[in-house]
């Protein structure tokens, strides 16, 4: 083998072994678009945060606040197990969001 081929095999090992792009922390459905790769998700609507908690009897009370408009605030509300709390914070939450996201544009 001569010593040109030598050193373009090298070479061409060196590229193919080398990590091409930006090395993100999540695998799938990775977003190049965009700065910050993590996922968007209903939990991190700016603005909201949500309570939820058990009672001895196997019930749970959850709420969800508005930060800036405390008016628009949910009371506590009993549910029966923890998945229905959360189904009702998650739509509760959908809600406030598309409320808060008409009020900022008029």
């Amino acid at each position: 083998m001569k010593l040109e081929e030598k050193i373009l095999r090298e070479y061409v090992s060196f590229l193919l072994e080398a990590s091409i792009g930006v090395e993100q922390q999540i695998g799938y459905g990775k977003n190049y678009h965009t700065v910050d790769p993590q996922p968007n998700t209903w939990e991190g609507y700016p603005g909201l945060e949500y309570n939820m908690a058990a009672d001895p009897d196997g019930s749970y009370w959850a709420s969800v606040e508005v930060l800036d408009y405390p008016e628009m605030s949910s009371a506590d509300r009993k549910f029966a197990d923890e998945v229905t709390a959360m189904a009702w914070i998650r739509n509760e939450y959908e809600a406030l969001h598309r409320r808060l996201l008409n009020s900022k544009s008029e």
